[in-house]
């Protein structure tokens, strides 16, 4: 049996989540900022997909959780922090010629590193638990590409029209996604996503890709696209930050 026979339909949900991952890098790396998130957002699709196929159509291995974990490394570790660091700095320039660069580059090397522990973590047993120990890569990915999303570049190699951020804010950005950082890489409780969680994780997804879908027939009206773009993603991204904060009293409720 070849290593292609034990390839099975969850595993092709798994391989393309971590295929995305890549090709959000390589957005990155070409200023594709916009295409990269929503790239990222896709990876996420696929990743809440890639269990349910394999528990509907089974698996041929039993390393379905090791691949799944190295697939999110690219996807929800590698890709946010390149896309954090990018976006406040130039990545064809040196780093490290003032102090924000290197603050930025901190913050994006402890996302990096945090994600990496934490999946690492997951795979090696925490799968197993109740609930997730520390806040899940795909949670802290979302916070942050969101928070770029809205206080972001103002532009890139896409079209101007299509940017609809407030403004660079990475005084606002950066300590945000150091505390996302932090609590990946904690053994905080955090409710897994089951029903109501599951249906507002779902539609916290949906709306972040919202302003890439409705792009192509709202862009022609400006002022329409860009409220349009930031309410979906301002929900998406409240969404986001109950869990980030409210998951772990909701699961220290549950246990009481």
């Amino acid at each position: 049996m070849t290593a292609l026979d034990r390839v099975s339909l969850g595993d092709l949900f798994t391989l393309a989540n971590g295929a995305l991952g890549f090709i959000a890098i390589v957005y990155v790396s070409e200023g594709n900022y916009l295409s990269a998130t929503s790239v990222v957002l896709l990876s996420m699709v696929l990743d809440g997909l890639d269990g349910f196929m394999a528990r509907r159509y089974g698996s041929k291995h039993s390393r379905g959780q090791i691949l799944d974990s190295i697939s999110d490394s690219i996807s929800f570790a590698f890709a946010p922090a390149f896309l954090l660091y990018a976006v406040f700095e130039d990545p064809a320039v040196a780093p490290l010629q003032a102090p924000q660069d290197v603050l930025v580059l901190a913050c994006s090397v402890a996302f990096l590193v945090s994600g990496l522990f934490r999946l690492a973590r997951f795979s090696a047993g925490g799968f197993q638990l109740p609930h997730f120990a520390g806040l899940p890569a795909p949670g802290a990915a979302l916070f942050v590409i969101l928070l770029c999303l809205l206080l972001g570049p103002v532009a890139g190699s896409e079209p101007s029209e299509y940017y609809f951020s407030f403004g660079e804010a990475p005084a606002a950005v950066l300590p945000a996604a150091l505390v996302a950082s932090i609590l990946m890489a904690s053994t905080v409780p955090y409710p897994k996503m089951r029903g109501p969680m599951a249906v507002a994780s779902v539609v916290g997804v949906a709306l972040a890709l919202l302003p890439t879908v409705a792009g192509i027939a709202l862009v022609g009206d400006q002022q329409l696209y860009t409220a349009f773009s930031r309410t979906a993603t301002g929900i998406a991204l409240a969404l986001t930050t109950a869990y980030l904060v409210g998951g772990p009293l909701y699961e220290r409720r549950k246990r009481t």
